[in-house]
């Protein structure tokens, strides 16, 4: 028993704690057939082939998974020092993962576009009860708790909690104890079962002699959040807030000093030319078919002194040129330190007990969070408006009625579930070469309550 828990026994204090579990079924596509959703593995995706010659191809598979839900790039616009509008910038540092366009909430195989990515899951289940239940801020259901709420907008005054009900007082507290609502997230505990599931006897586009016992490379990393610098206006003293763009994970994922504009990375360019020793940043090719992206030797940087990126160099939306690396080339790729943080990297053969389709390995990831993740408590209601309230009416002198007064609105049973300072999900990628990967995936992530 650690000290901790000696000292909770000791004051009879009772800290829950629950092992959160994460995705184990995904939509799978088949080399051919439609596709398939709910099985319990994921199928990696071939994003590029190259002729090595002797009419053998060396081939690229990628699959991917994000912890958390799937993140969604950021675009916005930027403009010149003049105010005029100038270029827009997208902020995508994380895959896109896979996604369907099918009407309602149900899959539909026919629009369901694979990239090789799935959204893992596994940081926060606003259903979970137990994990609700945990929250400081949480009114837990009645089978778990004294307390209860009467409908979903509201709860009863009358409920013994020592959280507030009102939003104003919600908004002191939070401010006096910024951790007055958090859980305590320990590691997330992942493991892996990758087989080999390429057999050359059956895909003529293969080599016989295909990579028998699988070269496959695991990369555990996150995107590095940009650090915010405060600085004060010296007319007004307002403060300003300024801090860099995200990076894009199209197109600056990779960055090794080996691979130039001279070189392969950019077919178009030869050794003696001006810009044949500059590098730049580049990331995974998409589709077989398609080349993957570098970022222009051209930079764009954001002049607009109101903007809060202003110095800082954009991610504009047509910076990404074609680079020509070869699969063996992405394959060993460093990863650009400067915009992700390298959790794990590693490179293994499958075993050697089998050869080409069958060959596996297991490998255990454990990703440290080991961090209070504080939240911000519960929404408020929609309390019922004064009947003198005039929305969109009144003057400086003569403020209008306040659609919703302050310190009426009453907060709801439903609570905030974004973590507040959780600054960027891990990512686990797997690159494959010569060899399509089916992996299985368990695991879980342990968080307890504070």
């Amino acid at each position: 028993m650690s000290f901790r828990d000696k000292v909770l026994d000791a004051l009879n204090i009772t800290k829950q704690s629950i092992n959160l579990p994460v995705e184990t079924k995904f939509h799978v596509t088949p080399t051919t057939g439609p596709v398939e959703a709910g099985k319990p593995y994921a199928l990696s995706k071939r994003v590029l082939e190259k002729e090595i010659g002797n009419d053998h191809k060396r081939t690229l598979d990628v699959l991917g998974f994000q912890v958390g839900t799937a993140m969604h790039a950021n675009t916005s616009s930027i403009k010149h020092a003049d105010g005029s509008a100038f270029t827009s910038v997208v902020e995508a540092p994380y895959p896109r993962c896979s996604y369907n366009t099918g009407a309602g909430t149900t899959a539909d195989p026919t629009v369901y576009h694979d990239t090789g990515f799935h959204a893992l899951k596994g940081m926060y289940e606003s259903d979970n009860i137990k994990l609700q239940s945990m929250r400081k801020s949480a009114i837990p259901p009645a089978n778990l708790s004294g307390t209860h709420e009467s409908t979903v907008e509201s709860v009863d005054a009358h409920v013994h909690s020592e959280w507030p009900i009102v939003l104003s007082e919600q908004l002191k507290l939070l401010n006096e104890k910024p951790y007055a609502d958090s859980l305590y997230y320990h590691d997330m505990k992942l493991r892996f079962m990758i087989t080999g599931v390429d057999n050359p006897d059956n895909n003529s586009s293969l080599p016989k002699a295909s990579n028998h016992r699988g070269l496959v490379r695991m990369v555990v990393l996150r995107p590095l959040s940009r650090r915010a610098r405060l600085r004060h206006e010296g007319a007004t003293n307002t403060p300003i807030v300024n801090y860099g763009y995200m990076a894009n994970w199209g197109t600056d994922l990779f960055f090794s000093r080996k691979r130039m504009l001279g070189g392969p990375i950019a077919a178009g360019i030869e050794e003696d030319d001006p810009f044949g020793d500059v590098c730049t940043t580049y990331g995974l090719p998409t589709e077989v078919g398609t080349k993957g992206l570098r970022r222009a030797k051209d930079e764009v940087i954001c002049q607009d002194s109101s903007d809060v990126h202003y110095g800082h160099v954009a991610p504009w939306a047509d910076m990404g040129r074609d680079h020509d690396l070869s699969p063996f080339q992405v394959m060993t790729s460093p990863i650009n330190r400067k915009d992700y943080m390298v959790i794990s990297d590693k490179s293994f053969h499958l075993d050697i007990q089998h050869h080409g389709v069958g060959s596996q390995r297991v490998e255990n990831v454990t990703i440290p969070f080991r961090m209070k993740a504080r939240f911000a408590g519960r929404k408020a209601g929609n309390p019922t408006l004064p009947s003198d309230a005039v929305i969109g009416s009144g003057t400086a002198e003569a403020p209008e009625t306040p659609a919703v007064p302050f310190g009426d609105a009453i907060l709801s049973a439903v609570t905030e579930y974004d973590p507040l300072n959780l600054t960027s999900k891990p990512v686990i990628m797997f690159l494959s070469m010569d060899q399509k990967l089916s992996i299985e995936v368990e695991g879980y992530t342990s968080i307890s309550e504070c």
